[in-house]
């Protein structure tokens, strides 16, 4: 008997991940370690409608393409829907790892569903799993942070999300690493459980070399850097402006932190963007309160920083996005309007923001869960938390825990161990009050640990909203995220932005805010600037006169007047529906925050092609 035997079937690795419009990175260069393993790879990314994730065609690809092993990459917020989809997975005969943050810092959570759980960075567990050397149970590779990152395969990913392959923006990571100690992040913990911070920057051959991969095949017409603190080291920063523009040639934008602005060093990076190609930046500044910055969010920050390095920024040329968070711990209305009113002034491109989401595990959440505002249990965390805030928050803002604060004298910048409100726990009374205690801490000499320094001290009382007034905020709240980008475009931003978050349940209309803001800006700016406005939108909108606007354009036209290309947008928002009579005003809110997020993206933000300026400047 004659013939060629059959050559034999390449082993098969399935990623399951979240459908975002943004490209999953780390899959890309996690693919990349499969491909040069010799294994085949495909990517399944979920989609969802709310907090309903469409796991169905998961189960179809597994039954049909049959992989070795399927990978999960979780985060904290659709951990639950993961659980259940792997417990299937494992069911239909296929072993399962899980990886990404929610791995990382809920490993035990997660080996309960799954074969092997692998913590932080995984490209060399991964080779380890897939050769067989690495036994079922929880994995961490300490050094795996200093791990030379693999040339990433795009095409798994592209091949089958055409629509991710087309798009001009493409991501990629020049370095890994923060120092910094955010309380609502886990990069203090990421960092604490490899003993220490690290910044592992990647060779700029190696940029260079995956950008001009991408170039031979896609669309590429910007490079977004996820880098936590892209720049961070200023000797790269220098190589990198020699080569990049020269040997690549395709602008960027970058995340940074505002302090890597300050001083001359600050001018000397800013300035090598701009000479390597850089066009926008986009930075965190969370609260307008010095308060919060400080105590809340360990981002110590001045104000004068924050509008310095902004201005630097801008006054370069190059577009601004900056974040905040509304709704934090000991936050009310007016410390979310001095967020909004801080954004007035700086004037970014884009103002993000969103509610806080107080992970367990975070120092917020430890403050959260301290001060009984938040039991700080993730499984609660699923996509509705990021729709208004679930806080049970205190009266009075931070009228009372500012004073017992300061009265400890404990520097602002003093490690987060040592911080009050991580040391504080507030004990309820009956009713709405709760006497709160303070532990004081210090480093033992011999261990190096934060343990108690003498007996725990009762330091003052804070008082809780009750649940009208509580709902009453998240009310709030909500509505100023959703209208947070337009409104720090207005003139008096803050005055505005509270006469809308006061607007009785009744009057919360689209008509009614456009109403309220015609008041107001017919204070500020006259109503001949008004009528030039309307007249200016109907012509960008290719009609004769302000009179043929369609209705739900004329009712509130400042939403569409303060954006580049503001008449697009408009019939953008007719085209889509958004306006329809099954959308209340709040889904009428959301659709129109998203497109004009997404319409400032490209031609303003990220400056791919041209835009009309603003009808409205001022």
């Amino acid at each position: 008997m004659t013939g060629t035997l059959p050559l034999a079937r390449r082993k098969r690795f399935m990623f399951v991940a979240r459908y975002f419009s943004i490209e999953p990175l780390g899959i890309h260069y996690l693919a990349g370690t499969l491909r040069d393993m010799g294994w085949d790879c495909q990517v399944i990314l979920v989609n969802h409608k709310g907090d309903d994730y469409e796991f169905g065609p998961l189960y179809e690809a597994i039954q049909n393409w049959q992989p070795n092993i399927v990978g999960f990459q979780i985060w904290t917020g659709w951990h639950l829907q993961c659980f259940e989809a792997c417990d299937v997975v494992r069911g239909m005969g296929v072993p399962v790892v899980i990886g990404g943050p929610h791995a990382t810092y809920f490993y035990d959570d997660c080996i309960k569903h799954a074969d092997w759980v692998v913590k932080a960075s995984g490209f060399g567990l991964l080779r380890d799993t897939i050769e067989g050397r690495l036994p079922k149970g929880i994995h961490f590779d300490q050094g795996g942070r200093e791990e030379v990152f693999p040339l990433p395969d795009r095409s798994i990913i592209y091949d089958r999300y055409p629509e991710l392959a087309r798009s001009p923006i493409k991501s990629m990571f020049a370095s890994v690493g923060c120092p910094f100690t955010c309380t609502y992040c886990y990069a203090p913990t990421f960092n604490k459980m490899h003993g220490g911070f690290a910044f592992n920057n990647r060779p700029v051959d190696e940029l260079i070399k995956e950008a001009l991969a991408i170039k031979e095949k896609w669309p590429l017409e910007v490079v977004y850097w996820q880098d936590d603190i892209f720049g961070y080291k200023l000797d790269w920063v220098k190589e990198f402006a020699k080569r990049w523009k020269r040997e690549v040639g395709v602008k960027f934008h970058a995340q940074i932190r505002l302090e890597l602005t300050r001083h001359e060093v600050g001018n000397e990076r800013l300035d090598l963007f701009g000479e390597a190609g850089c066009t926008g930046i986009t930075l965190a500044i969370e609260s307008g309160s010095q308060f919060m910055r400080d105590r809340v969010l360990f981002r110590h920050m001045p104000e004068d920083l924050i509008l310095e390095g902004c201005d630097r920024i801008m006054s370069r040329g190059m577009s601004l996005r900056t974040e905040q968070i509304l709704a934090i711990p000991f936050s009310d209305l007016e410390t979310d309007l001095s967020t909004l009113d801080l954004n007035n002034r700086i004037n970014p491109t884009m103002a993000w923001c969103s509610l806080l989401a107080p992970y367990g595990g975070t120092d917020i959440g430890t403050i959260c869960r301290n001060f009984g505002f938040h039991t700080s249990n993730n499984d609660d965390l699923v996509e509705r938390s990021y729709e208004m805030s679930t806080l049970q928050h205190p009266a009075g803002g931070i009228r009372d825990i500012e004073p017992m604060v300061e009265k400890l004298g404990i520097n602002p910048s003093a490690p987060p161990a040592l911080q009050p409100l991580v040391n504080m726990q507030a004990v309820r009374n009956d009713g709405a009050m709760a006497d709160v205690f303070y532990q004081a801490k210090k480093k033992d000499k011999v261990t190096g640990t934060f343990v108690n320094d003498g007996e725990r001290q009762r330091v003052g009382t804070i008082e809780y909203l009750d649940e009208a007034d509580n709902d009453r905020y998240r009310e709030q709240s909500w509505r100023l995220q959703r209208m947070f980008n337009w409104l720090a475009k207005m003139p008096k931003a803050r005055e505005l932005g509270r006469t809308l978050a006061n607007l009785t349940h009744n009057e919360w209309q689209w008509e009614r805010i456009g109403q309220v803001t015609t008041e107001h800006l017919r204070k500020q700016v006259g109503g001949a600037e008004l009528d030039r406005r309307l007249h200016a939108l109907a012509h960008e909108m290719h009609l004769e006169s302000p009179e043929q606007l369609p209705e739900p354009i004329k009712q509130n036209p400042h939403t569409f007047t303060y954006f580049g290309d503001g008449g697009r947008l408009a019939q953008m928002a007719l085209d889509k529906d958004v306006f329809g009579p099954e959308n209340d005003v709040a889904d009428t809110l959301d659709q129109v925050s998203t497109l004009g997020r997404r319409h400032l993206f490209e031609k303003q933000l990220y400056k791919i092609g041209t835009s009309k300026p603003p009808i409205a400047t001022q």
